[in-house]
């Protein structure tokens, strides 16, 4: 004998067949990377997420100079430390562009600031349709303390957003990322 809940869920399985198909609309992805290995896996499932829907790819890496240079650095060094910081972030993303596949199409940008603040202006300027990035999995208690992007991100889009958990399944034992076109 079927119970009330089985023939609601039945019942709500049947509505949904009955539902026309959508298709999703995915013409540009946001794909922000700090050079985590999570990171390097949302790099993995963009790429899937642009090859399936032709969608564009933005790589965009965010210099938070306040997490990276001391208040009293950047006085005492007048400012070339942050250049330096600039021109690692583009020298990193020109390297990760070899990992995308030439038929899909992406370019870089390079942004200052704080990088949750960062991600949601640049989504909204290049009128992203999705931001796939990396998280850490610190868990809820963590993020609590400490903040997270990630969670920032995703409770302030306007956009969906797929955070990717865990290394790239082709990371090897030296820790390194291995391209494969």
């Amino acid at each position: 004998m079927e119970t009330a809940q089985q023939l609601d869920t039945a019942a709500i399985i049947e509505e949904i067949k009955k539902r026309p198909r959508q298709n999703i609309k995915c013409e540009r992805i946001l794909l922000p990377t700090d050079g985590s290995g999570q990171a390097f896996k949302a790099v993995s499932e963009a790429i899937h997420l642009a090859a399936v829907t032709d969608a564009e790819v933005t790589l965009l890496m965010v210099v938070d100079y306040n997490k990276n240079v001391a208040a009293f650095e950047q006085v005492s060094l007048s400012g070339y430390v942050p250049a330096e910081l600039k021109i690692a972030a583009y020298q990193f993303l020109a390297e990760l562009m070899h990992v995308i596949p030439s038929e899909i199409r992406a370019h870089t940008r390079v942004e200052v600031g704080d990088p949750g603040e960062i991600i949601l202006q640049v989504a909204e300027e290049e009128e992203s349709d999705m931001i796939v990035m990396g998280t850490h999995g610190f868990g809820t208690f963590r993020s609590l303390l400490q903040g997270s992007v990630s969670s920032f991100v995703t409770q302030n889009a306007g956009c969906p957003v797929l955070l990717c958990k865990g290394m790239p399944d082709d990371w090897d034992d030296d820790e390194h990322y291995i391209a494969e076109k």
